[in-house]
């Protein structure tokens, strides 16, 4: 049977590929970053309640300064809640459900797909400041009761800049500030992510 050269051939060929990958140190990357911010539609500040997001990546280390990102972003409003002191430390919380934009819209969703180039500068052994550009396909919509009130869709641009910190064992951590022009809509954040090199 000749399955048996072909199984040791790859798993040979593996084994060089890991080795030569952790001789060039750690060039890939993944992880996931949180936050929370707000945003201006169509030149109106009346953001409603926010929006949390959560941007999902790979990263490849191309250069000893550089790499290519690709990453799914996503979004949805931040729920803010009124609570009052009614009596005997007791109290009653409520939604507040108020338009986003001055729309008549309450919810909001967006899906992004991003291809970036990322460049860092390091400061210690284990900490570097970053920034990235990248480039954002989106799809976002507003709706009230599952009715879509506005909705766009299109090519947009991604900066983020931050601070990050790299544990030798390939275990990271980042805090960063974004801006995402998708359109009529721009959105700022405050983020924080987790990541693992190899």
């Amino acid at each position: 049977m000749k399955l048996s050269p072909l199984i040791t051939t790859s798993l040979l060929s593996l084994s060089l590929l890991s080795i030569f990958s952790h001789a060039q140190g750690h060039q890939h990357s993944y992880g996931v970053t949180i936050g929370a911010g707000g945003g201006e539609y169509k030149h109106s500040t009346q953001d409603g309640d926010g929006f949390a997001q959560a941007y999902i990546f790979y990263n490849y280390q191309a250069l000893e300064h550089f790499s290519i990102e690709v990453a799914y972003n996503s979004a949805i409003e931040l729920d803010s809640w009124d609570c009052e002191e009614k009596y005997d430390d007791k109290w009653t919380c409520q939604t507040n459900n108020k338009p986003m934009f001055g729309l008549l819209a309450n919810e909001f969703e967006l899906d992004g797909f991003v291809v970036a180039i990322k460049g860092q500068v390091p400061i210690s052994q284990r900490n570097s400041l970053y920034g990235k550009l990248g480039a954002q396909y989106y799809d976002y919509a507003f709706s009230r009761n599952g009715y879509t009130v506005e909705s766009e869709d299109g090519t947009g641009v991604l900066f983020e800049a931050g601070w990050q910190y790299q544990w030798d064992m390939g275990i990271g951590m980042n805090v960063g500030l974004r801006y995402q022009d998708l359109g009529d809509l721009t959105l700022k954040s405050q983020n924080i992510g987790i990541s693992y090199a190899f």
